[in-house]
């Protein structure tokens, strides 16, 4: 086994290899923390009819700490057979350390060049466009998706005549409050300070600092949110293999997955209104 991921963007052929021997951890340490995380935020999932026979690319909302990532790549295999690859920010995989975990855990860096290679080979990718980005935005924006300009993925997908599953979760933006917002941290003289002894980069951006998480009672432990996913209707861009699409093609088709995304999360947070009497006391309690 190499010790170290090949280098992405240098040698995308031999980084590909190299992912290509990791599957979801099933030893016995992951079993025992799937098992408490199932306890803790009973995940369901609806709309496992649409999951399509061959390869698809998931595109989903973000939740705050990208814990649902987690959550969703586990879940989908453990409980229903799907194993998909997360696609990453490469400024995440720049870190070694990171690098080895998210690896071992299914997570790639998600470069152009790398998810070229992953269609061709068939492979399942989950990614959320909105990135880091959408991970930290604050509570009043639960739920919303923040994709910015980023068109790219509908590019790739495009290109290779992918199909694209739009897929939703509800619960975990509601894992945490903020106790600091990102840019009050980002602002603050310790962080300042940091910058100052060169410990902290000074054009760190913005949307890879974390705010200052709280969970149950003022603690690091998330509020246990019964958590839902969705697998909406597969969407086909088959006719546009080998096309390179216009901006006005590329604007129309992210509106499309942008929109069935949205129609998903209007539709769990109902069917949670719709089941929240099953939530016991202590769930109750422990989630305020």
């Amino acid at each position: 086994m190499v010790e170290h991921a090949p280098c992405p963007s240098a040698d995308p052929d031999s980084y590909v290899d190299y992912i290509e021997q990791f599957t979801v951890p099933t030893g016995p340490q992951v079993a025992a923390a799937a098992g408490l995380a199932r306890a803790w935020f009973k995940p369901r999932f609806v709309g496992l009819e649409n999951l399509p026979d061959g390869p698809a690319l998931f595109i989903g909302n973000h939740a705050f700490m990208a814990i649902d990532a987690a959550l969703f790549h586990l879940y989908l295999y453990y409980d229903h057979g799907r194993y998909v690859k997360g696609l990453g920010d490469k400024t995440l995989f720049a870190n070694a350390r990171y690098a080895a975990i998210a690896h071992a855990m299914g997570g790639v860096s998600g470069q152009a060049q790398i998810v070229e290679r992953l269609m061709d080979r068939g492979k399942d990718l989950l990614l959320y466009p909105g990135g880091a980005y959408e991970s930290i935005k604050p509570p009043e924006a639960r739920y919303q998706l923040q994709w910015k300009t980023r068109y790219g993925f509908v590019r790739l997908a495009a290109a290779a005549g992918y199909t694209i599953v739009p897929v939703a979760s509800v619960g975990p933006d509601e894992y945490y409050d903020h106790a600091i917002s990102s840019e009050a941290l980002l602002h603050s003289p310790l962080v300042r300070y940091l910058m100052k002894l060169g410990m902290i980069p000074a054009d760190l951006r913005a949307d890879l600092v974390p705010p200052i998480p709280t969970g149950v009672w003022g603690s690091l432990l998330p509020k246990p949110k019964t958590t839902y996913f969705a697998i909406g209707k597969p969407i086909s861009l088959a006719q546009y293999k080998g096309q390179s699409l216009t901006a006005r093609q590329l604007g129309t088709l992210r509106r499309k997955i942008a929109k069935a995304i949205e129609g998903e999360i209007g539709d769990l947070l109902l069917l949670r209104e719709q089941e929240r009497h099953r939530d016991g006391w202590l769930r109750r309690i422990l989630s305020v």
